[in-house]
């Protein structure tokens, strides 16, 4: 079935939950109905049907946020699951090692989707959270995703509007190809105040049992505190176990 701005009732719904991420967990129905590009009526009349599934929930004040349906459908998404368990005991020695956030990435499109974090309650970062989306070229597990996506992936990024975080944001594609190269040659990416000024981060790439790059795993460090190769052997020896238990798994379930 289709409305009458040629939309099916799927991709409105879609629309809706799509809303919400970071900086939009709280919504109220008006919100919504901007952002999704909906009218108001057809906007809360699905609302209604997602609140009452579960997928969404209403607060005392009117205001929405994902529902726990939501949350578990999700949580069955086997190429997030599956890297996820693989690489939670590796993530936990990395961050015990540096004291440091830690964080794990996969590519979804031109995006890359932050799967898991950990970080010492003193932690002076709170994002990016799980569930965050940052563009490739920003992060440092963007640009290592990047850096081992297909061609055409490449391509494509590259020739799109490159959204810039801060001054130091690189966003020229010929510059950006350089370093794409270099990341591929010495096997880690650094993202140097390229999101915000006070931090740096180091990330190491995680294979499959076909030698794909799947995921990527990165530590924070605030401004001034970063050793960058020591850092990057940490990150780098952390990835590699997690690659090692992928490879023994031989699994393609992820």
């Amino acid at each position: 079935m289709r409305s009458d701005d040629g939309r099916s009732v799927l991709s409105r719904v879609v629309g809706i939950l799509r809303s919400f991420g970071e900086g939009n967990e709280d919504l109220s129905a008006s919100e919504i109905s901007r952002m999704a590009g909906l009218p108001m009526s057809t906007c809360h009349r699905i609302l209604a049907a997602l609140v009452e599934q579960g997928l969404l929930e209403k607060g005392a004040e009117g205001r929405y946020h994902v529902g726990l349906v939501l949350w578990e459908v999700a949580s069955h998404a086997p190429r997030s699951v599956g890297v996820q368990r693989l690489a939670l005991p590796f993530m936990h020695d990395l961050s015990e090692i540096t004291h440091y956030p830690v964080h794990l990435a996969v590519r979804e499109g031109l995006e890359s989707v932050f799967i898991e974090r950990l970080a010492p309650t003193d932690s002076p970062f709170e994002r990016p959270r799980v569930g965050s989306r940052y563009p490739l070229h920003v992060t440092s597990v963007g640009l290592i995703l990047l850096a081992h996506a297909p061609a055409a992936v490449q391509n494509d990024f590259l020739a799109g509007s490159l959204r810039t975080y801060t001054p130091l944001t690189e966003t020229d594609p010929v510059r950006l190809r350089k370093k794409l190269a270099e990341i591929r040659t010495q096997g880690f990416a650094v993202s140097d105040r390229q999101v915000v000024l006070d931090a740096i981060s180091v990330a190491a790439p995680i294979r499959d049992w076909t030698g794909a790059v799947v995921a990527a795993i990165s530590v924070n460090t605030p401004l001034g505190r970063l050793r960058e190769k020591s850092a990057a052997h940490a990150v780098q020896t952390a990835a590699l176990g997690i690659t090692r238990s992928w490879q023994r798994s031989r699994s393609t379930d992820f």
